[in-house]
C-alpha cells in the first residue's frame, strides 16, 4: 500500500485551528478557576491530559497503519488525513485508504476496557455501573462519511453510491457490544483488514489515482478580506450670487 501525504502548509492551517481551540478552552478555565494558581493548574492538567490522549493515540493509530501497508501498492493511504467542512474548517481521519473497493475512513480509539453502544449513544463500564460518554465516535465518523462524500462528489459528480465506508476500530478494548450505529464498528486489526478485503469493487485504477490525487492537493480556499471602496469626494457646492 502507498503511503501519501497532504501539503505542509495544509497541515499548518489545522494546526491554527487547533491552537484557537486550545486558547478558548484555557480561557474558559481560567474564567472558572481564576487567573491564580488554580487557574494555572487547570491548563496544566487540560495540556496534559491532551498530550497523553495524543500519544496513546499515535501509538494505535501507527500499529494499525503499519499492519495496512500488507495491502498491494495499488491501494493508498493518507495517515491523519485532512479533509474540509462546511464551515470552511478542517477535520482530521486517522487513516484515509484508497483502493477498487472503495475509500475507507478509518476512526481508531484505543480505547481500554468494556463499551457499549445503542444508536450512537455511548456507555463505558465502570465495575457494576454502565457511565455514558459525552463524545460518540461513531458520531464522529459519520460526520466524516458525510463531510468528505459532499467534497468528493463535488469534484467528481459520477462517482458510484456507497463507496464511502467510516468504520470504528477499537484495537485494544476488552469488550464491544454496538447496535444500530451510524457507521460500522469493529473490535480488532483483523476485523478492519476482513471488512476492506471483502468489499465489492467500487473504483477502477484511474478513479483510485483521481481521489488520491484530490487529497494529496487539496488546499483551502484562502479568505481575501474585501478592501472597502474610497469614499466619493463630495462635490463643491455652488454658491449663488446675491441678489442686489
Amino acid at each position: 500500500m502507498k503511503v501519501l501525504q497532504q501539503s505542509p502548509a495544509l497541515r499548518a492551517t489545522f494546526q491554527q485551528q487547533i491552537d484557537a481551540k486550545k486558547s478558548t478552552k484555557h480561557q474558559e478555565i481560567h474564567e472558572k478557576l481564576g487567573n491564580g494558581f488554580l487557574g494555572g493548574l487547570g491548563s496544566f492538567m487540560y495540556e496534559f491530559n491532551q498530550a497523553k490522549n495524543k500519544v496513546k493515540g499515535n501509538i494505535g493509530e501507527w500499529g494499525v497503519s503499519l499492519i495496512l501497508q500488507s495491502f498491494p501498492d495499488t491501494w493508498v493511504i493518507f495517515n491523519n488525513a485532512l479533509i474540509p467542512t462546511n464551515s470552511g474548517s478542517l477535520t482530521e481521519i486517522d487513516h484515509l485508504i484508497i483502493g477498487h473497493g472503495g475509500v475507507f475512513l478509518v476512526e481508531v480509539k484505543t480505547w481500554k476496557g468494556s463499551f457499549s453502544a445503542y444508536k450512537d449513544k455511548w456507555k463505558r463500564r465502570e465495575g457494576n455501573n454502565w457511565v455514558a460518554v459525552s463524545n460518540s465516535p461513531t458520531s464522529q465518523s459519520m460526520y466524516h462519511q458525510k463531510m468528505f462524500n459532499q467534497w468528493i462528489t463535488s469534484l467528481m459528480p459520477n462517482l458510484p453510491d456507497g463507496l464511502v465506508a467510516a468504520p470504528v476500530v477499537f484495537p485494544v478494548a476488552q469488550w464491544i457490544g454496538a447496535k444500530e450505529c451510524s457507521v460500522p464498528v469493529l473490535q480488532g486489526v483483523p476485523a478492519l483488514l476482513q471488512m476492506i478485503g471483502s468489499s465489492p469493487t467500487y473504483l477502477n485504477t484511474t478513479q483510485v489515482q483521481a481521489i488520491a490525487e484530490a487529497v494529496a492537493l487539496l488546499e483551502l480556499p484562502v479568505k481575501i478580506t474585501p478592501v472597502p471602496k474610497p469614499m466619493p469626494k463630495p462635490k463643491p457646492v455652488k454658491r449663488q450670487n446675491p441678489t442686489s
